[in-house]
């Protein structure tokens, strides 16, 4: 599966679910995700074209959000968070197992 349309995916999720989350708290501090979900999207265009920056860029941005989200998630006990943190963990995973599999395809064609 192409990498950008899990970045893609997550993005939405994040965006969708923030924006619920400020409509139902009215915390400012709940459009955090969203902002994040526009990095990401942002970010997909270019990971879409190769660019390896651009994608440890996303990896590094989604790790960070991934960890934030856990922790604040486990300390409110809010399900959306957590929801939240589980979806990024998972776009995670899917960008490890991506870059590893890239990578033994390169070492194959350099033998």
């Amino acid at each position: 599966m192409n990498i950008y349309r899990i970045m893609l995916a997550n993005a939405f999720v994040l965006i969708a679910l923030g924006v619920y989350g400020y409509f139902t708290s009215g915390s400012p501090t709940a459009l955090i995700a969203p902002a994040i979900g526009l990095m990401l999207a942002t970010l997909a265009f270019p990971v879409r074209n190769e660019n390896k920056s651009a994608a440890h860029i996303a990896v590094g941005l989604t790790l960070v959000a991934a960890i934030m989200f856990f922790v604040t998630g486990f300390m409110r006990g809010n399900i959306i968070i957590i929801i939240m943190a589980v979806f990024t963990l998972f776009a995670f995973i899917m960008y490890i197992m991506d870059f590893m599999r890239r990578t033994k395809e390169r070492e194959d064609a350099a033998k």
